[in-house]
């Protein structure tokens, strides 16, 4: 959670269009997995799937150290974010829920003032290391005057 304490009050860094981008941490980082798809003894996914198993299970603890301090998550749907392109819809958010979808459509959002927290586990590609990250971006707006009209949807789901 320090490492939370710290993303929360770090200052961010802007892009040439002038819109903040978030901060990203990896927590943890497995191996890689070079022979998940492509090993005839099996042992690659079984492998695969015994890590995946244990970032599953320390993301559901660190998703319940960040609602113990801040409340329930908000589930929204971010995929219109990964058809933007440039950031045409330019909404309070927009670089963090773009910036996520490199991994998810869908994603758990806490709110702490004007900035979102999101932490997952992932794997940006099949052959590379499982991460479990902590995301912290500008929502551009205080959580008590938004108003989101994404779509909620089942916590953890990879986009396709």
């Amino acid at each position: 959670m320090t490492t939370l304490d710290d993303l929360l009050v770090r200052p961010f860094a802007v892009d040439e269009r002038g819109r903040a981008e978030p901060h990203h941490v990896d927590l943890c980082e497995s191996q890689s997995f070079p022979s998940q798809f492509c090993d005839s003894t099996g042992t690659g996914e079984i492998e695969f799937q015994r890590a995946r198993e244990r970032f599953l299970a320390d993301r559901a603890e660190l998703a319940r150290m960040i609602s113990a301090r801040y409340g329930m998550p908000e589930k929204l749907d971010i995929q219109r974010y990964f058809f933007d392109g440039e950031g045409s819809l330019d909404d309070p958010g927009e670089s963090l829920f773009r910036y996520m979808t490199d991994w998810f459509f869908e994603i758990e959002l806490w709110r702490v003032g004007s900035r979102g927290i999101v932490a997952e586990a992932a794997q940006y590609d099949k052959e590379l290391p499982l991460q479990l990250m902590l995301v912290v971006g500008d929502l551009g707006i205080p959580a008590a005057s938004s108003s989101d009209s994404t779509q909620p949807f089942e916590s953890g789901s990879p986009r396709p």
